[in-house]
């Protein structure tokens, strides 16, 4: 026995001894604030020691040449160790066939991570109503509590004339204990209740991600479509600046034009052909943020259709107010502030339930198996059941401000998602009333840039035309090429617009639950 008691306490010693001894993190830290951080194999290997060497005790010596020659400034650079492999699945795409919107945004659905993100948050928000109602019922675990023990007691000296006696006790006492709270004055419920709203919250935000997404790929693809329009609109003032070029140097040669009209022509390709290598940047980025916002590699290389063919309407239907009363009724951010406004509430209640007291019950059925010495007697054996079922009623006096802090709390948060709802409603009716202005304005601007476009055409073939036969001037005509490409330009931009302002004002009021929402409407 005394044996036994000694190794135990020599293992109890040993766990000292091994805490006392925590290695040093001296060296875990960069050694300056202008130094570059350079990991040793402790660093990298979570299992290795940290060494205690003072980090300012270095030599030229000690240091590798490599970490740092003396001729070569500072490399703040990660070790190759620290990489993270790219672990994104491969996505299957047919880069032969040419994608609308409508396939674009399903693509995005699929492939894009905020879709999965969403989705495992409305997972977790559900586990955790799963964990409020677990509460309800009980909890029973498997136990076992064993040992030794040597527990030296004071003895009247009439029975023992030395004045004490020593018992020695090994025992192991296996159980079922049981808990089960009974009622707590609807705490539980109220968390329950939290959770619920809390889990309809992510939902509704899984929702709106789809219907952001939605936005976010119409927006990139009609600004594509638009860049690739004014890419459209170089290439064709390419061909009309090489006519131009064409008709001077024609008109020079015999004898009709001038040195500088030559110069000026070649001067107007030239610049034409500067545009059209910086509309093919434009376009190129363009094409990028669409591929960032579908959530594809960017390498990949996909046909885009555009959507020239797309009809637009006169004018909206309905006014501003209609717009916004549909706004607060459907958004989707709207009805997810509303929800943690009520979740706030409940928790209001759970924590002025926790004011009240509770009454639970609790049993357990043991085994005792064991034996007792004492004063080193012969041993005396047990090994019998034992069982308690019994009922606690509890109600907390004094917890340091615990329920009072955590009410105020509560409060708090309640107060908070009250403000982020206004603030949510408030926001939404600003987006309305300026989608609704932009959508407007851009048919307005699109009408007018359609008749620009019409005259600009008709006025440049003239102007063309008249320089040929010598009955118009050089300057006539490079104006009239001029205004015809900035006719075109407006036009693609303004066509762009109403579409990228009506799906803005879509999403602007909950409406943009799919790209049906687009097909019918500015």
């Amino acid at each position: 026995m005394k044996h036994r008691l000694a190794l135990l306490l020599m293992g109890v010693l040993a766990c000292c001894v091994l805490t006392a001894c925590n290695p040093s993190v001296v060296d875990l830290p960069p050694v300056a604030p202008d130094q570059p951080w350079r990991p040793s194999q402790a660093d990298m290997d979570s299992n290795a020691a940290v060494s205690d060497k003072p980090a300012d005790n270095k030599t030229e010596s000690s240091a590798p040449a490599e970490e740092k020659p003396s001729s070569s400034a500072p490399k703040f650079e990660l070790p190759s160790g620290l990489s993270v492999s790219y672990r994104r699945d491969e996505v299957s795409v047919d880069v032969s066939h040419t994608f609308n919107l409508a396939e674009l945004i399903d693509l995005a659905e699929q492939n894009n991570p905020d879709t999965r993100i969403a989705w495992e948050q409305s997972k977790q928000a559900a586990y955790g109503v799963g964990l409020a109602k677990a509460t309800y019922l009980p909890e029973i675990s498997a136990e076992v509590l064993g040992g030794v023990e040597h527990t030296p007691l004071p003895m009247p000296k009439n029975l023992v004339p030395k004045g004490y006696s020593v018992s020695n006790t090994e025992e192991v006492i296996p159980a079922l204990v049981i808990k089960w709270l009974l009622f707590d004055f609807g705490k539980r419920d109220s968390e329950v209740e939290a959770r619920k709203k809390a889990s309809l919250a992510s939902n509704i935000a899984f929702t709106g991600t789809h219907q952001k997404l939605i936005f976010e790929v119409s927006k990139a693809y009609f600004a594509l479509d638009a860049e690739r329009a004014q890419l459209h609109v170089a290439e064709d003032a390419v061909k009309s600046s090489r006519t131009l070029q064409d008709a001077a140097v024609t008109k020079g040669k015999n004898g009709l034009g001038t040195v500088t009209e030559t110069s000026t022509a070649k001067r107007g390709l030239a610049q034409a052909e500067f545009d059209l290598a910086k509309a093919r940047a434009v376009d190129n980025d363009a094409y990028h943020a669409l591929l960032e916002a579908i959530g594809l590699t960017p390498t990949l290389k996909l046909q885009i259709a555009d959507s020239s063919g797309r009809a637009l309407p006169q004018k909206l239907a309905g006014d501003t107010d209609a717009y916004i009363k549909k706004a607060l009724a459907q958004r989707p951010d709207i009805a997810a502030a509303y929800a943690k406004v009520q979740g706030s509430e409940a928790e209001i209640s759970g924590a002025e339930a926790s004011y009240y007291p509770t009454l639970g019950l609790e049993g357990t059925v043991n085994q005792n198996v064991g034996w007792l010495s004492i004063d080193g007697s012969s041993a005396y054996h047990v090994n019998d059941p034992a069982a308690a079922i019994l009922l606690r009623l509890k109600l907390p006096l004094y917890d340091g401000g615990v329920r009072e802090n955590n009410l105020s709390l509560a409060r708090s948060k309640n107060a908070e998602a009250k403000e982020e709802l206004v603030k949510a409603q408030d926001e939404a009716i600003r987006q309305v009333a300026k989608a609704y202005d932009t959508v407007k304005a851009a048919l307005a601007e699109y009408n007018a840039a359609m008749a620009l476009v019409k005259a600009s055409n008709t006025a440049n073939a003239a102007a063309l035309d008249a320089y040929k036969h010598g009955v118009g001037t050089f300057t006539d005509a490079v104006t009239s090429e001029t205004q015809r490409s900035q006719a075109q330009s407006a036009k693609a931009h303004a066509y762009a617009t109403v579409l990228t302002a009506a799906a803005a004002l879509a999403f602007s009021t909950g409406d943009l639950t799919s790209i049906d929402a687009l097909n019918n409407r500015p």
